[in-house]
């Protein structure tokens, strides 16, 4: 007797080592990280991956060697900022009235007077993700409003949307950031700087001969000079600072481009201006770095935004990364770019992260095909046998991206799959993957907004098999509907 409950206790102590058993996947005693990679302005044919024999991005394709590649993936907008707001809320910018018409409805100058912003009812990926006690943050390009106090003195930007930190540019990038514009610019050899001091001579002259015929004092003359020259300033600072000027866009001056929008901000406050361009890649790089050293052994899982700066003109790249393409400068980028997307990948790797780690690369949109720089060089990439590019309306080469998604021993190593898919897509897929509850369970402001995005978690594990279901994606112009595309179910 004494023998059988000894067998039997025996058998209970193996049974509960087994249960504990280090065989079991470490990974599976918490929800997958996650690793969104963002690329800004990137053509879907500028990857090696889709097809690009000439432009390396190692990097890249290996992510899609790892991962399931779509080959069918939309974005919602062909400009930065509604596709930005639809990728991580899930729905349709014009929703919420966060789109690019004749109005320009989108945060551009100076971010710390723009009102414009993605509303701050929206629920995004980092709200849901927070919920679900992820720690999140986001490195490298915000564009979806900051909500500056006065003077600009805070900017919380993503930190009001789910983000707990947020080391990076507020707005985004423009070619007047890598040039000098100093404040004083009066050639006198531009005759609208002539006519400017011709008038400014007049208005002294009509003083004096006013003084002499009204008989005006002489403090009188000195208050009108005083205006005059007043009036002076602020027509000189219009015409050298505010007024159009040739390449820059909106009628805005360089100089007010700098001032206004090339910063860095880590949480809400300024800790570099201009930026310093030569370098930023690998600025980010480093700071995600950081980030998945620090969490890497947390009990928490976590949402890593990394938002790139490239390939959105002006082109710029570290001295190393200088004519190693065989595309000039846009070339260049697009190889600084994946490299530093190697820097994510081995940093997952190297910190035991790679396995339990949902990875996820896209384009906010297509190449901005038409796009030359101040000195005439083309900065654009490529879309392929799409036609049109970014700000080209739903014209396919301006929504047709790259879209990858990673997960080690959860989806197949290259797997392709041919059914169109979306940007809007991302936060029910995420949630869906890490096992976690739709997200208007977890943030209870998100009942009332219906998403537009569906799960492809079936799509992604079981690629094309999957059974088709009709779907119709909708693409905007503004308010207006352009296009839509329907897949037929079964």
């Amino acid at each position: 007797m004494k023998l059988e409950l000894n067998l039997l206790l025996l058998s209970a102590l193996i049974a509960t080592a087994l249960t504990a058993s280090p065989l079991e996947d470490p990974g599976a005693r918490r929800p997958p990280n996650i690793l969104v990679i963002l690329a800004d302005d990137l053509g879907i044919g500028d990857v090696g991956c889709y097809g690009n024999d000439t432009i390396r991005t190692p990097n890249l394709d290996r992510l899609a060697a790892g991962g399931v590649k779509l080959t069918h993936h939309l974005a919602a907008a062909a400009v930065c900022t509604p596709s930005r707001a639809a990728l991580i809320t899930g729905r349709y910018p014009a929703r919420y009235g966060l789109t690019c018409d004749k109005r320009m409805e989108i945060p551009i100058i100076p971010h710390t007077s723009s009102n414009v912003a993605l509303p701050l009812d929206e629920v995004t990926l980092a709200t849901a993700l927070r919920a679900a006690n992820y720690t999140t943050a986001i490195v490298g390009k915000w564009h979806l409003g900051m909500h500056c106090s006065l003077f600009g003195l805070s900017c919380p930007g993503p930190l009001l949307y789910g983000f707990q930190t947020f080391y990076g540019i507020p707005v985004t990038l423009f070619f007047q950031f890598g040039e000098s514009h100093p404040f004083w610019k009066f050639p006198i050899s531009d005759t609208k700087y002539q006519a400017l001091v011709a008038t400014w001579l007049l208005c002294v002259v009509s003083v004096f001969l006013a003084r002499k015929r009204f008989s005006w004092s002489l403090s009188a003359s000195i208050l009108l000079l005083l205006l005059t020259d007043a009036i002076f300033f602020l027509v000189w600072f219009f015409v050298t600072h505010v007024g159009p000027n040739k390449g820059t866009p909106w009628g805005v001056s360089p100089w007010l481009h700098v001032k206004s929008n090339s910063l860095i901000m880590r949480q809400d406050k300024l800790v570099e201006s201009p930026i310093q361009l030569e370098g930023l890649s690998q600025r980010l790089a480093a700071e995600s770095r950081k980030f998945l050293e620090a969490h890497a052994k947390d009990d928490a899982p976590f949402f890593l935004f990394h938002s790139l700066a490239h390939v959105h003109a002006p082109m710029f790249t570290a001295p190393h990364m200088k004519g190693v393409s065989k595309h000039g400068r846009y070339g260049d980028n697009v190889e600084e770019m994946d490299e530093s997307i190697g820097v994510l990948l081995d940093s997952l790797k190297e910190f035991g992260l790679e396995d339990n780690t949902i990875v996820y690369f896209t384009s906010d949109h297509g190449a901005a095909i038409h796009t030359k720089d101040p000195h005439g060089q083309r900065s654009g990439g490529h879309n392929g046998r799409f036609k049109g590019g970014k700000v080209q309306g739903s014209s396919e080469g301006g929504i047709r991206v790259a879209g990858i998604y990673r997960w080690p021993r959860h989806l197949a190593a290259g797997r392709v799959v041919d059914t169109p898919t979306s940007l809007l897509d991302l936060l029910p897929t995420v949630l869906d993957l890490a096992g976690l509850p739709p997200v208007q369970e977890l943030v209870p402001q998100a009942a009332t907004k219906e998403l537009d995005g569906r799960s492809i978690a079936d799509l992604l594990l079981e690629g094309d098999k999957t059974p088709p279901r009709e779907r119709l994606l909708i693409h905007h112009c503004a308010q207006d509907i352009r296009a839509v595309r329907l897949t037929r179910g079964k």
